[in-house]
């Protein structure tokens, strides 16, 4: 009896290195475009979404173009330059102008303001009586009770919606552009638009300048009378107090001051020098520097050194009364009288001096402030005509400087600004500003592209649903033994007959009509799909999900398989005929057992007698070899559920059901059981302890990956061994890097061979060796 050889499915390794090096390779292939690859798996499977919002926005464009009613633009362009409103300057507002004082920017974005303001539009729309016009009448007739300043406030709202101005960069040009229903009507107010703004400008200047010239009018008569009434009081200051000549430099009170300052002012150093002699002397007596200094102490008092050594020897050798010591002494007392003497005079002498420098002071000072009081005086009254005179001099200067500025105004006045320029007048528009047909629709095209785009993802990431075997091994944590493509009702014809590309993707794109409908299920007698299509892409994955099974396990392959899903309609069923049909084709004794007595159908696909069955026999009505149903494929039999049984899972939990497990595993190679749905119902928990695996079944695209977990987690609890997961009713255009499981990859293959040529895809045991 064959068996499947793993070594034929799993490529040799040569060791350790070869291992790396395959690891290493996957690896990248993985890594290498795997995000882009993820977003386009993303939008093919939710293309319907991106087509179905581009479509979306094409219509509402082409609605919006087919009701949108023609605007029309017109535009003139006008230049604006910075004037000197006085018609010259002078060299200080020249140096202003220089330093930035009216930066160029801020006007012309004030005059890009005046444009746009309510008082220019108010000037356009009664020059052109546009409230009467339809556009503008339609604002009073939407609300006829309004007061008639709404209504014109309303109208220049509206009119500045129309206005556009739009400054040139890095010039003085300004393009001035109205929008309108009407082709005239547009012409019109951008012409009369800037015929108002110019009459707005040389109003304002009209404006301004009466104003300054009122003012100036003012202020040259109050500052008349002040120059005349300085003037006034300094003659008759003048004339009360004789000032006219003393500001003559040759005053004798100011001479006299400044001598008298001067010699107080060396009389008070000498008296300084003279008091601090004075001082030392009173304080240090003979010992002060000043007469110890003196070349004469200095020599006396040499000579009474000299004399007292002389009689000290004297008295070493002679008798006290000896004539020569007598004289020696009187000598050496006349020298003393004279020292002292000498330093008494000199002392004197300094007192004197001190005394008389005192004097010289005092007079001195007595003299200086005597003559300071006449300066005072006369000062009092010179400050007071200084100040009358400068008052008259400042008033006479600020009324010729208002001359000045009265008759700058008065020729300002009369000149026409010329800083603004017509440079191209309006045209009369032909062609619609809005709408842009071909403009829309290319915005509503890239609009819809990523909105589309943005709901597909949106979609695709709310979408909690198993999608591929990536998202079994890590969203539910469980192996992914294999993916099993959605079987539609018919075969798509070959690409030669179809004339379409044939890549899969694209032709369900093309073909969404007839193609999307495709039958999720076959009827029954179609769901043997390695009966009715063995070179059928599915039924090539049957073979895969067999091998995967076989291998799931160390050592031998499980001999009793559960299979089981979440939810009803998730195909398990199909799974467990087409798994047995598998196994069996590869030469194995199978039986398989339909465990689901709440709604049994297994019996329906391999068309078998549901009676008697594996009711019957738990109930003891029948024996077990008439529950053992051959069916039409070769080494493969059938044990049907039998009548509905009020009380399914306590059947298959009974003594009796344990030990048929344990007689079918003797005699058979493997048991296949088909049980309801887990989530739900307890039946496939009870089947699962006494199985050697457990294979759960997931809809692709339908089945949560939260079901799948609570489906391992109860497995889990009762210590039942999970085989893995298998994803099954995969759609064509989501499938992904598994679309070798596209039909027409199969046709292509199979059609390049010729018919004597062709293997038996049904039996490809001849390849396997028995485990």
């Amino acid at each position: 009896m064959r068996t499947e050889n793993s070594a034929l499915l799993v490529p040799p390794s040569s060791g350790p290195v070869a291992e790396r090096e395959n690891d290493y390779y996957y690896g990248v292939v993985l890594e290498r475009g795997s995000h882009l690859k993820n977003i386009l798996q993303v939008l093919v499977k939710r293309w319907r979404w991106v087509i179905g919002v581009l479509l979306g926005a094409l219509c509402l464009t082409g609605l919006v173009i087919l009701l949108m009613t023609p605007v029309y633009k017109a535009t003139t362009v006008l230049q604006i330059t910075q004037d000197n409103p006085g018609g010259q300057i002078n060299d200080n507002e020249a140096l202003t102008i220089l330093k930035g004082g009216q930066d160029i920017s801020k006007f012309q974005e004030t005059q890009y303001k005046i444009l746009t303001s309510r008082g220019v539009a108010a000037r356009v729309i009664e020059a052109l009586r546009l409230q009467d016009t339809p556009e503008f009448k339609a604002v009073r007739d939407k609300d006829p009770s309004a007061p008639p300043e709404k209504l014109k406030s309303d109208m220049i709202d509206l009119f500045l919606q129309k206005l556009v101005v739009n400054p040139v960069k890095d010039t003085y040009l300004v393009e001035v552009s109205f929008k309108s229903a009407d082709q005239e009507l547009a012409q019109k107010v951008t012409e009369v638009l800037g015929r108002e703004y110019m009459q707005l400008a040389i109003d304002s200047r009209n404006q301004s300048f009466t104003l300054v010239k009122e003012w100036l009018e003012n202020q040259l008569s109050q500052m008349a009378q002040k120059v005349q009434l300085s003037q006034k009081k300094l003659f008759e200051f003048g004339q009360k107090h004789d000032f006219f000549a003393l500001e003559d430099k040759d005053n004798v009170i100011l001479q006299k001051y400044l001598e008298l300052s001067a010699l107080l002012t060396k009389a008070q150093s000498e008296r300084l020098a003279k008091e601090a002699q004075y001082r030392q002397i009173k304080e240090q007596g003979p010992d002060a520097p000043l007469i110890t200094n003196n070349p004469l102490i200095m020599n006396l008092r040499q000579e009474l050194v000299n004399q007292t050594a002389k009689v000290s020897g004297l008295n070493r050798t002679l008798l006290p009364g000896h004539p020569e010591l007598q004289v020696e002494k009187a000598k050496l007392g006349e020298i003393q009288g004279r020292l002292q003497g000498e330093v008494k005079r000199l002392q004197e002498s300094i007192r004197a001096d001190y005394e008389a420098a005192v004097k010289a002071e005092n007079l001195l000072t007595k003299a200086f402030n005597e003559q300071k009081d006449k300066l005072a005086h006369l000062q009092n009254h010179l400050v007071d005509f200084h100040i009358l005179k400068r008052d008259a001099q400042t008033t006479e200067k600020l009324y010729q400087a208002l001359l000045t500025r009265m008759g700058e105004a008065t020729v300002a006045s009369t000149m026409v600004p010329s800083n603004v320029a017509v440079i191209d007048p309006a045209e009369r528009p032909y062609t619609p500003y809005l709408p842009r047909p071909l403009l829309f629709l290319a915005l509503s095209v890239v609009l819809g592209l990523f909105l589309g785009m943005g709901m597909a993802f949106l979609v695709d990431y709310l979408d909690n649903s198993l999608r591929s075997p990536e998202d079994v091994e890590n969203l539910v944590q469980l192996p992914s033994l294999g993916v099993i493509p959605l079987v539609s009702s018919g075969r798509l014809p070959p690409p030669e007959e179809s004339g379409l590309i044939t890549s899969w993707k694209l032709k369900g794109l093309l073909t969404w009509g007839s193609h999307q409908r495709c039958r999720e299920q076959s009827p029954a007698e179609e769901k043997v799909i390695l009966l009715q299509q063995p070179r059928s892409g599915a039924a090539e994955a049957f073979r895969h999900l067999r091998t995967s099974l076989m291998l799931s396990t160390a050592g031998d392959p499980p001999r009793v398989v559960v299979v089981t899903s979440p939810y009803p309609g998730e195909g398990k069923s199909t799974i467990a005929v087409n798994l047995a049909v598998a196994l069996a084709q590869d030469g194995r004794r199978v039986v398989l057992l339909d465990g689901d007595l709440r709604k049994p159908h297994l019996h329906k696909i391999l068309q078998v007698e549901e009676s008697p069955g594996l009711t019957n026999y738990l109930a003891g009505q029948a024996a077990r070899a008439a529950i053992i149903k051959p069916t039409g494929v070769e080494q493969l039999s059938l044990i049907p559920a039998g009548p509905l049984a009020p009380a399914p899972t306590e059947l298959l939990n009974s003594r009796r059901f344990k030990t048929l497990v344990q007689e079918l595993r003797e005699e058979f190679q493997h048991l296949i059981i088909d049980t309801p749905p887990t989530l739900g119902f307890a039946d496939a928990r009870v089947l699962a302890v006494q199985a050697d695996g457990v294979l759960l079944v997931a809809k692709q695209d339908s089945t949560s990956w939260e079901a799948g977990r609570q489906v391992r987690q109860l497995l889990q609890q009762i210590n039942a061994k999970i085989l893995g997961m298998v994803l099954n009713q995969a759609k064509p255009e989501i499938l992904g890097k598994y679309n070798h499981f596209d039909q027409n990859y199969y046709d292509r293959y199979y059609g390049s061979q010729k018919e004597g040529q062709e293997g038996n895809p049904q039996d490809d045991s001849h390849f396997l060796a028995g485990h």
